[in-house]
């Protein structure tokens, strides 16, 4: 098998110190070029540091494309015949506007790819603009170049893969505190069945300790091919598997095929200006709603312990979710008229004959969405409101992608909901992760159950877990999952072009 050699340099940047810093970083990516490396990254902001205050601050550590950085990197690309990526605090020649920035130079010493984040810090930098082309071609196939946390929002790695890239570079300045980056990093490899390459930076910034940030590589199925951290500056070496054609093998192509268009149009939709999502969607009045995630054995033992054991109290609404299972008309038959008598709202997939996502709440007739789960749906994600929220009604395949997960979020969904058979360990990250887009997520299947909730701040979602036998229970709080933020400068044409 063939490889592609990449390296990593997981620098530490003194702050403010640049001649050291560019000294140091040029010596490693010397060394980089001397062990075989054929393409180099360095971390964000490799050179300035990272903390300023303002325009004036940076004024004197940024740089120019033609500037020294870039420069002496394009003289050691040319020396050694690698891709060399860094990151810059930028200076515009024409305009004078400061950027966030990443420069890429190919084997000749030519710029392939220059990137402006679209996070920026708000200090000083102007975002970057989302329509440009943030990838580039090599002999190994395309690829894409991100900035730290535009990689926290699910849709700009998507982007960059419907861009057709295979291999995602993140330069990073990622402190590890919080939310570990290596779980967002890891679910944008999944997600887009490409590999993902982010190289963070260690020692000590103006305000951050960074000396235990970690810097990684997956691959498009989620295994770790590199996973480092180290309180010195380090050159980290990761061989990427190519194919029989010396193309990076990945998965990219049969993920983004598995999209289906109905379910994502809403994304583009604009609700920045809106204060009260409440109000200008219709939503039901912000209270709680009690969810549980039952798990039994057999659906012959969900029924009755449905009918023996207590739920929760009568005070809130309660929405029980239950794995998917072959439920005779029998069995569906109890559940509704369990509803009825107790006002339970009831979520379940049945199998085998009159197949489809149900949803009791004895109120009349069952409602029915005759999905096949490994099969194309002829009918769009329903949404419906339940006691204080609004909930949409998902399969796991839907959920795997980020786009119909952002769709029902821009319709003010609170929650959304999944009855399977099976939850891997993957999704299980992958439900944790939605909840960074602005709604809690609930998946129940016959080996295990969970519920995930939407992050304070910069902090992990919370995660309930339930194994066979088990139930998990949450209390939802929809007040929390009506403040929404949204990844708004995304180029929605390319995101929603259906000519792939």
């Amino acid at each position: 098998m063939s490889f592609l050699k990449l390296a990593l340099i997981h620098s530490a940047a003194e702050h403010k110190q640049t001649a050291r810093n560019r000294d140091r970083l040029l010596d490693l990516f010397r060394q980089a070029g001397e062990a075989g490396a054929q393409l180099v990254v360095a971390p964000e902001m490799a050179v300035s540091g990272y903390s300023f205050d303002n325009r004036q601050d940076i004024a004197p550590y940024t740089e120019t494309a033609s500037g020294p950085t870039v420069t002496a990197l394009a003289e050691l690309a040319r020396h050694h015949g690698l891709y060399a990526c860094i990151g810059l605090a930028e200076r515009d020649v024409r305009s004078s506007i400061f950027y966030n920035s990443a420069f890429v130079l190919d084997p000749q010493g030519v710029l392939v790819c220059r990137y402006r984040k679209i996070n920026a810090e708000y200090r000083w930098a102007c975002p970057g603009n989302p329509r440009a082309d943030n990838t580039f071609v090599t002999p190994w196939g395309r690829v894409g170049v991100l900035i730290c946390s535009d990689s926290y929002h699910s849709l700009l790695p998507r982007i960059t893969a419907l861009r057709g890239a295979d291999l995602l570079l993140i330069p990073a300045n990622w402190p590890p505190t919080g939310l570990d980056p290596r779980e967002i990093w890891r679910t944008r490899a999944l997600e887009n069945g490409i590999v993902v390459a982010a190289c963070n930076r260690t020692g000590m910034d103006l305000v951050m300790d960074c000396r235990q940030g970690p810097s990684a590589v997956f691959d498009p199925h989620g295994a770790t091919l590199l996973n480092c951290s180290s309180p010195d500056s380090r050159l980290l070496l990761v061989d990427l598997p190519l194919n029989a054609d010396r193309q990076l093998a990945t998965a990219r192509r049969q993920r983004l095929a598995q999209r289906r268009m109905a379910d994502i149009g809403d994304c583009y939709l604009n609700l920045a200006g809106i204060s009260d999502l409440t109000s200008f969607l219709r939503l039901p009045p912000p209270g709680r709603l009690a969810i549980e995630c039952l798990v039994a054995q057999s659906p012959g033992q969900t029924i009755e312990e449905l009918t023996t054991a207590p739920r929760f109290g009568e005070e809130q609404q309660t929405l029980l979710v239950l794995p998917a299972g072959e439920y005779g008309d029998v069995a569906l038959d109890r559940l509704q008229t369990l509803c009825a008598k107790t006002g339970l709202n009831i979520v379940v997939y049945r199998e085998g004959e009159n197949a489809g996502l149900y949803w009791l709440d004895g109120k009349g007739e069952p409602r029915c969405w005759p999905w096949q789960r490994h099969q194309p749906r002829e009918t769009a994600l329903p949404r419906i409101d339940c006691g204080s929220a609004r909930v949409l009604l998902a399969p796991l395949a839907a959920l795997r992608h980020p786009e119909p997960v952002l769709a029902g979020v821009k319709q003010g969904c609170d929650l959304v909901v999944t009855s399977e058979a099976h939850l891997s360990a993957d999704d299980r990250l992958i439900a944790g992760v939605r909840t960074i887009e602005g709604l809690a997520v609930a998946v129940c299947a016959g080996n295990g159950s969970g519920v995930w909730m939407t992050p304070e701040g910069h902090q992990r979602w919370e995660e309930v877990l339930a194994g066979p036998g088990e139930s998990c229970r949450y209390l939802l709080d929809t007040h929390r999952t009506r403040k929404k933020r949204f990844q708004d400068r995304v180029d929605y044409d390319r995101l929603l072009a259906n000519d792939d």
